[in-house]
């Protein structure tokens, strides 16, 4: 195990838990898929993962996947929902509880060199035929995400709350 390569030592851990965005995007509920990408690599379920290593009883809230590219891990939750109809309260255990298995069990033994970690949240963007509501959403604080992370030391240097369409323009190789 290379402690010095982020790739090569979650390789390890999680490789029995290898994905896509596309299989991680399922929404049982609705039965879609919020992203149709399968052409990134190096996609973890992260919900698996957690299934797999805790307690049925006690399973923690967490995010559904992992991205890592190049000196950078995207922890991401999809929610195929509007923004003012997600549970604020829940995204702050998935966030708080996500990242306390991520840093302090998957992370314990890692010696990163320039790592920065992002925390992702693809939502569905409202459609409007009379105004844009997403200038509105946009004011929103952001789940309480910034505070949280505060709270647990600032292990997120960035934290990306935007709809799937932003994630297609900024990542232009994404087929969501």
């Amino acid at each position: 195990m290379n402690k010095y390569c982020i790739k090569d030592f979650l390789s390890e851990a999680l490789g029995d838990h290898q994905s896509t965005l596309k299989k991680t995007s399922y929404d049982k509920t609705n039965k879609e898929y919020l992203c149709e990408d399968e052409s990134l690599s190096i996609i973890y379920d992260f919900d698996s993962y957690v299934e797999t290593n805790f307690e049925q009883s006690c399973l923690p809230a967490s995010p559904d996947s992992i991205y890592i590219g190049n000196k950078k891990l995207y922890f991401i939750e999809f929610k195929n929902q509007y923004p003012s109809d997600i549970d604020k309260a829940q995204m702050r255990r998935k966030f708080e509880s996500g990242t306390i298995v991520l840093r302090d069990k998957l992370l314990n033994n890692f010696s990163p060199r320039d790592i920065e970690y992002i925390f992702c949240v693809v939502y569905k963007k409202p459609k409007s035929r009379y105004f844009d509501s997403f200038n509105i959403e946009a004011n929103i604080p952001k789940f309480g995400l910034e505070g949280k992370n505060a709270e647990l030391g600032g292990f997120y240097s960035k934290i990306i709350v935007e709809p799937v369409e932003f994630y297609k323009k900024e990542f232009v190789d994404l087929e969501c």
